[in-house]
């Protein structure tokens, strides 16, 4: 009895494995067979992972099934659509498993649009009859618009875009002269590039944002107003940078498209041009358009929704210290920048020996890694900090000269007291702390998202916020991902390449909703090259895409 209960219970385990494999082999065959038909863009880019990125100037958009596609079941189920409505001017054309829509002649798919591919569901395959499970995909078009040849002339072009730059730096003649001026290598680039605006049909405003005339790069022992040279203030300092040969034909160049019946060139101020005013600098450029807010800061909104600026307002070192020592505004970064022009042009420094106070520790700290930093970069001996060897004459008021040791102790008395009173007479949207305040002398880009671009109430009017001051050009979309909705856009600098670790030659060009008609903003960095023979004053010039973003209006 037992032997036949322990068979009959065998049989039953054998008979329900056997059922058990039947079925998963029955389930695995049946998920081999595909439900709909599936599709893949091998000419088009997919962009976190929401849409899919098409040059305007293509021609076709291919399509690859993973099975043959039924000829006749194409019409009516594969449809083009904007904005506007459906768009008709293109043929199918079907092979097999690939599909192309291609586009008729005299229709351009238009800059920095957003079109909709509707794949429907009575679309099938040949071989097997499953249908399209009926989807609907977003394609966007590149803004790109700068390229070589330039359009023809009297060529009838919507003007529909802005280019950005900054920090180019233009220095004194004395600063060429002696090696610490950073412009020089590239004013031939600029001044190509200048002209290249000018004869170009696209651009409707070109904005500066800060840093183009340069009052800080000077040897510490100089004297910034030289009386020898003509230069008694700040005015006929920036008169004199404006005329320095090096800087000239660009600066004529912003005198041209500022004077263009079609163009506008905005300028914001930056750090380095802190003490630049209005007065000044439309007597240097007669046409520009002056966006300053509080001394020594300034911003501008072009368009619904953006805003730009020098980005200095948030950096300890180097955003205007009204309260310090009043009237005087110039920020410690200041005279970290007059060492740093002495290290450039003559690194033969006398040693010191460096005694640190306990007030201000966070300042402090800071001040002693710049110095720290400047003396291990150029292997030059320290200047003596004690000694009054800072040359003033009279650059924002100082008549007297300085000692190093003396500048630290004027702002460690007060700069982090005062520091709240400082963002309040600045106009800092948000405030933010001493540390990281201290932490944006080296990058300020995270305070778009702080000031402007995070959910907070009050941060949703502007959904792209577009910096210079950091020399390092980027775009970044936040937050990371699909849900992407706002945008820092920096437009890196033009000072000379052995001066600066990052790209250089940068500029932004945004094309705004608004002007364009899209519902797109675009955001476009480019970097201006030379084609060989580099270094040539003969040498032409391309604009290269570095990088392109767009952010729904």
């Amino acid at each position: 009895m037992k032997k036949t209960v322990s068979r009959a219970l065998f049989l039953a385990s054998v008979l329900f494995l056997g059922f058990l494999f039947l079925a998963s082999c029955r389930k695995e065959t049946t998920e081999l067979i595909p439900e709909y038909l599936s599709v893949t863009f091998p000419t088009m880019e997919l962009e976190h992972g929401l849409y899919y990125r098409v040059a305007n100037q293509d021609r076709v958009i291919e399509m690859i099934f993973d099975q043959p596609v039924d000829t006749g079941s194409v019409t009516n189920s594969i449809t083009l659509s904007d904005k506007n409505g459906p768009i008709t001017a293109y043929d199918i054309v079907v092979s097999g498993s690939m599909v192309y829509l291609d586009f008729m002649d005299g229709f351009t798919l238009n800059e920095g649009w957003r079109y909709f591919l509707t794949l429907g569901p009575g679309l099938r395959s040949s071989a097997t009859g499953i249908h399209c499970k009926g989807i609907t995909l977003e394609i966007r078009t590149t803004g790109q618009f700068i390229g070589l040849p330039l359009p023809a002339q009297g060529t009838d072009t919507l003007r529909d875009a802005m280019a950005i730059i900054s920090d180019v730096h233009f220095c004194l003649p004395s600063a060429n002269t002696g090696n610490y001026s950073m412009f020089g290598k590239n004013a031939a680039a600029l001044e190509s590039f200048l002209d290249f605006i000018l004869r170009g049909n696209k651009i409707k405003e070109v904005i500066i944002q800060g840093d183009i005339f340069d009052e800080w790069m000077v040897p510490f022992r100089d004297a910034p107003f030289d009386s020898g040279a003509g230069i008694r203030d700040s005015r006929d300092y920036f008169l004199a940078v404006a005329n320095n040969p090096v800087n000239l034909p660009s600066v004529n160049k912003f005198r041209e498209i500022a004077l263009h019946p079609e163009l506008d060139l905005i300028y914001v101020p930056g750090n380095h041009d802190m003490l630049m005013t209005r007065e000044v600098l439309e007597e240097i450029i007669p046409g520009v358009q002056w966006e300053g807010d509080v001394p020594g800061l300034g911003k501008y909104i072009p368009a619904n929704k953006i805003i730009m600026e020098h980005g200095h307002r948030y950096d300890f070192f180097n955003c205007p210290q009204p309260l310090v020592n009043p009237p005087h505004m110039l920020p410690p970064g200041y005279f970290i920048t007059r060492f740093y022009a002495s290290c450039v042009g003559n690194p033969q420094l006398p040693g010191y020996v460096y005694s640190p106070v306990k007030s201000s520790w966070m300042f402090n700290s800071a001040w002693i890694l710049c110095f720290v930093e400047l003396l291990h970069q150029y292997q030059v001996p320290a200047p003596p900090m004690d000694s009054a060897v800072v040359n003033m004459s009279g650059i924002d008021g100082y008549l007297a000269p300085f000692s190093f040791e003396g500048a630290r102790q004027m702002y460690a008395d007060s700069i982090e007291p005062k520091w709240p009173a400082t963002q309040q007479a600045n106009g800092v949207p948000v405030p933010i702390s001493v540390f990281v305040a201290i932490l944006n002398s080296i990058e300020v880009g995270a305070m778009s998202y702080y000031e402007y671009l995070n959910n907070s109430p009050g941060h949703d009017q502007y959904n792209i916020v577009s910096f210079g001051h950091t020399h390092n050009p980027g775009l970044t979309v936040y937050p990371e991902g699909s849900q992407y909705k706002r945008l820092y856009a920096n437009s890196g600098s033009w000072v000379d390449q052995d001066k600066c670790s990052k790209k250089v030659r940068t500029f932004l060009v945004i094309k705004p909703a608004a002007w364009s008609g899209s519902d797109l903003n675009v955001v476009m960095l480019y970097q201006y090259n030379p084609v060989p023979p580099a270094g040539s004053r003969d040498s032409t010039y391309v604009a290269e895409l570095i990088a392109e973003e767009n952010i729904p209006d």
